[in-house]
């Protein structure tokens, strides 16, 4: 079988020790099947801000399979009129390009972008392909949640073309998949239609990262600096929806607990304002980009990672770093206010906060008392072995793709409730 996987944002498998996600695992495992699959991909590397190389061109890039890279222009903010142009061009590279290439059985194609999506599944209809969009955020509706809400119903308008695009994309699939459970509800209705065998919620997960080599950095901040401490972890990137200023707030009314430090791994928009922030706090360590194996190493010495946002969010989101600390038994403190918290309040893996002071409760309070720590610790553990673990995410997915190029009803309808959702197991 030929599949195509459309998503131009994950990093690739050509930066070292790049971390393992929800496509390049889906990709590994279709390969190991002996499908044959091409993810179709940017030039642009989304998370550092870089070229991966000057034009469009085909890579094979082990262990993953070909790799399809098409040109934009790139940009250095994720939220920028350069961002939304450069999508346009991946568009438009990808409809001239499939055009070119024996055609697929199935087309995965990721949302957002939600116009590469569109233009994945119009290609996809016309060569008799089937599709499934897979739902990682609700693009364009969110653009609207910026906006004052006396101007909301303007800018709906004013975005008229581009839910147009998002329609075309969830209205033209054959399943929908979603990271949550409340997207998936939201895709269902943009597609004007009721949930069927080929729709399904699928958590991001993780893949639990075996001990390995790290740099003498890490083995350097891991022996000297949080070794017998009470570790904060943050890992990702530094934008507004997932600023961590909160956490150097809460590092500021704890500056004087020596047992208690932050650490923030990652970088992005915000990197110097963060820093400027931390200035003169001596529990306040920033790493970095790290690779796969230095983020397990520190998560293995942490103890809290945080799941941090601009404000408490009242979204669905269930972000990757949530995961990674699950896989690594580290209780989660978030400052999302929908599926996360109730899943965190169902499960008792970790803790919602709202303001630094909050956070700074948590903190000590967990700090304090070890057992509760731990009871936390295993709860953790327990649920990302039931429900985020990706071997068993990604064979599922695997399956589902299957099936869906077969045209046939999933054998999966074994479901468990979690939360809000039900999960396929």
């Amino acid at each position: 079988m030929r599949v195509w996987l459309v998503q131009p944002s994950e990093q690739l498998p050509l930066v070292a020790n790049a971390r393992r996600l929800r496509t390049r695992l889906l990709a590994e495992e279709l390969t190991r099947r002996g499908h044959e699959v091409t993810w179709w991909a940017s030039c642009f590397n989304h998370l550092r801000k870089e070229w991966y190389c000057p034009t469009s061109m085909r890579i094979q890039a082990e262990p993953c399979p070909r790799v399809q890279l098409l040109k934009g222009i790139g940009y250095s903010r994720n939220v920028s009129l350069r961002r939304w142009v450069d999508h346009r061009m991946l568009s438009r590279a990808f409809s001239a390009s499939a055009a070119h290439e024996p055609p697929p059985d199935v087309v995965v194609a990721c949302l957002p972008p939600y116009d590469l999506a569109a233009a994945a599944v119009k290609f996809a209809k016309r060569c008799g392909a089937r599709a499934i969009v897979d739902i990682r955020d609700t693009w364009p509706d969110n653009f609207l949640g910026v906006l004052p809400r006396c101007l909301r119903g303007i800018g709906r308008i004013g975005l008229t073309s581009e839910f147009a695009l998002r329609n075309t994309a969830l209205a033209g699939a054959d399943g929908l998949v979603a990271v949550t459970g409340p997207w998936l509800d939201w895709g269902l209705a943009a597609a004007g239609r009721a949930r069927g065998p080929l729709d399904r919620v699928m958590y991001l997960g993780a893949y639990r990262e075996p001990p390995g080599s790290v740099p003498n950095s890490i083995r350097t901040l891991v022996r000297e600096r949080i070794a017998n401490r009470f570790v904060v972890a943050f890992v990702g990137t530094f934008s507004t929806y997932h600023n961590p200023s909160t956490m150097i707030e809460a590092a500021r009314l704890l500056q004087d607990r020596p047992d208690i430090i932050f650490v923030l791994m990652g970088s992005g928009d915000l990197d110097r304002q963060l820093r400027r922030q931390a200035a003169g706090l001596p529990n306040v360590e920033f790493v970095g980009w790290v690779d796969s194996p230095s983020i397990a190493e520190v998560l293995r010495n942490a103890h809290i990672g945080l799941c941090t946002a601009e404000s408490n969010l009242a979204t669905d989101l269930l972000p990757n770093k949530a995961f990674a600390y699950l896989s690594e038994g580290v209780p989660v403190g978030s400052a999302f206010m929908g599926e996360l918290a109730q899943l965190i309040e169902r499960h008792g893996f970790g803790f919602t906060f709202k303001t630094p002071a909050d956070l700074v409760s948590h903190i000590a309070r967990l700090s304090a008392d070890r057992h509760a720590h731990s009871t936390m610790s295993s709860a953790a553990t327990a649920f990302f072995s039931r429900f985020g673990d990706s071997l068993k995410i990604y064979s599922e997915f695997a399956d589902l793709i299957e099936v869906t190029a077969g045209g046939g009803q999933s054998a999966v309808s074994k479901v468990v409730p979690v939360g809000r959702v039900t999960l396929g197991v």
